[in-house]
């Protein structure tokens, strides 16, 4: 059973710090960008790894945002790519993976999810930026 409790365990394991917000959601930070690790499901057997590019980028780049996202998706199974446009007019980037556990995991599996999801989203992040040039 994955467990938020669990994930603590794991993270600790790394001396990876983080935190639970007001919402009592898990965080933490990965090279200065904000993941979340949300459980969700009937029996909170998913595991969903957010993660969202810490800086905003300018409406100006939307095209090249949406052409980038959907190379991406094209070359590359993980993360899950997308944008928002926040009601300020600028662009927000986040990256998912989701995995269900139904049938259990170990430690180690999950590790593995969390490592691909925060190496493969540091991955969009950067290439993204360069594409950008910010």
């Amino acid at each position: 059973l994955v467990t938020q409790e669990r994930l603590k365990a794991l993270l600790d394991s790394r001396n990876w710090n983080w935190w639970v917000d007001n919402d009592g959601d898990l965080g933490g930070m990965w090279d200065d960008n904000p993941f979340y690790f949300i459980l969700t499901g009937n029996q909170k057997e998913i595991l969903q790894i957010y993660g969202n590019l810490s800086e905003s980028i300018s409406i100006n780049h939307l095209d090249a945002v949406r052409d980038f996202i959907l190379k991406w998706h094209h070359d590359k199974l993980w993360p899950k790519c997308y944008h928002r446009i926040t009601d300020s007019g600028v662009i927000r980037i986040f990256t998912e993976n989701t995995i269900d556990w139904e049938h259990g995991a170990t430690d180690q599996q999950i590790m593995q999810q969390i490592e691909c999801a925060l190496g493969t989203a540091g991955s969009f992040y950067s290439a993204l930026r360069s594409e950008l040039g910010i």
